[in-house]
């Protein structure tokens, strides 16, 4: 094994958006920076009208370049001026270039231009793209529709095995890494940093809550067949009157638009609490807030490749859980008896919900072990193990 010195790691990253995969690369860097190693993040930025820079985020440096314009065309993470910009950066040696996503302003510096300036090269997979988000029977009408589904459908497919090493999110995308002739593997989950969790008093009057209600909710912005949540209201309004859904991260403008809000009942709208986006900050009072949070996911490949965020930030203020039984979540979830599992199909949701309300309002719901979470969980040892790859990884190097 290499001798554990200190680390120089670039991160390459797609966008500065504060949205999905943003949050994993930037607690990830908060963490090996804690463990005394020198992270430097190199981003791209989608408005053309800003400037080159470098600005610290939480003591993170990110050196962020803007987006040419034609996005309309090429979309600002797959634009090929974007992608040759960021690979004529000298970019400074390191021991480790670590990738996020499969896009092309990111991928082509960390395939040609990091090639030989760093020791090892890792690729992170969080997001099953191809077959995922992105359908495979479809095809694409418009031109920057097709040129997304090309890049990124060509980095999905060969990265895995131009990498020293592939981090995933889950065993689903681990196994695709593999199969893709990845080199090596190592499954890096979604956590959260421990704080001082605030009173649920308090915050449901920060957010202007009832203070007597029983809170189901939903923090994200992906809300993925939502009218599993409503039905499960309407099914239970007569049953609990106090019953109430809290929604962050997404608006009720948003829904319309998924022709999802216009199918709610009136007496369900009457009992949703919608808050629209709100600072990354505040969520963790949104979570302290409720009774339940609830993470619903069809049985779908994008669903098995992805570990949501959620999944912890839900837990880390000692909130109980209601998840489908799918992917990562379902694996974990096992050994922990605050999150009731909920099957994999609508009808399977709408039972377990029942459950996990009655035992809230009966007081037999488990409670959070917020150090058996952390353990498995926080962001620090999800850190020592990103570190450990990285050491293993480089130790069989020669160089």
């Amino acid at each position: 094994m290499q001798s554990q010195q200190p680390l120089k790691i670039n991160f390459l990253v797609d966008s500065i958006g504060q949205a999905g995969t943003y949050f994993r690369f930037h607690n990830l860097a908060i963490g090996l920076t804690k463990l005394g190693h020198q992270v430097t993040i190199f981003a791209g930025d989608g408005d053309t009208n800003s400037k080159a820079r470098t600005e610290l985020r939480d003591q993170i440096p990110y050196h962020v370049l803007p987006s040419f314009p034609g996005q309309r065309y090429f979309s600002a993470t797959n634009h090929p001026l974007n992608a040759l910009r960021r690979a004529l950066v000298d970019y400074p040696a390191c021991d480790v270039a670590h990738v996020f996503q499969p896009f092309l302003s990111a991928g082509l510096p960390w395939q040609f231009s990091l090639k030989h300036k760093a020791k090892v090269r890792f690729y992170d997979w969080d997001d099953l793209w191809l077959g995922g988000v992105i359908a495979t029977d479809v095809r694409p009408k418009q031109f920057v529709a097709k040129w997304q589904k090309y890049w990124i459908s060509r980095i999905e497919q060969n990265f895995p095995a131009q990498a020293d090493h592939v981090t995933t999110c889950s065993h689903f995308l681990a196994e695709r890494a593999k199969q893709r002739q990845a080199k090596d593997v190592s499954i890096i989950h979604n956590g959260f940093w421990g704080f001082d969790v605030l009173d649920k008093a308090t915050a449901r009057k920060n957010f202007g809550m009832q203070p007597d209600a029983l809170y189901v909710g939903f923090m994200g912005r992906t809300f993925a067949s939502p009218d599993w949540c409503f039905e499960a209201i309407a099914n239970n309004i007569e049953r609990y009157p106090q019953l109430r859904f809290a929604i962050c991260g997404i608006t009720t403008e948003i829904l319309e638009l998924m022709g999802e809000w216009q199918q709610v009942p009136d007496e369900v709208k009457a009992r949703v609490e919608m808050f629209g986006h709100i600072p990354s900050q505040k969520t963790r009072e949104f979570s302290a807030a409720i009774d339940l949070g609830l993470l619903n996911l069809a049985d779908t490949s994008f669903n098995q490749s992805r570990f949501p965020i959620k999944y912890a930030e839900y837990m880390a203020t000692a909130t109980p859980v209601l998840c489908s039984e799918v992917g990562e979540c379902a694996m974990l979830s096992r050994s922990f008896p605050w999150v009731t599992l909920a099957g994999t199909t609508k009808s399977e949701w709408l039972v377990a919900f029942d459950q996990a309300v009655a035992a809230i309002a009966n007081g037999t719901m488990p409670k959070v072990d917020l150090d058996a979470i952390a353990a498995q969980l926080s962001w620090a040892e999800i850190s020592k193990k990103l570190e450990q790859a990285y050491y293993q990884t480089l130790s069989h190097k020669s160089f």
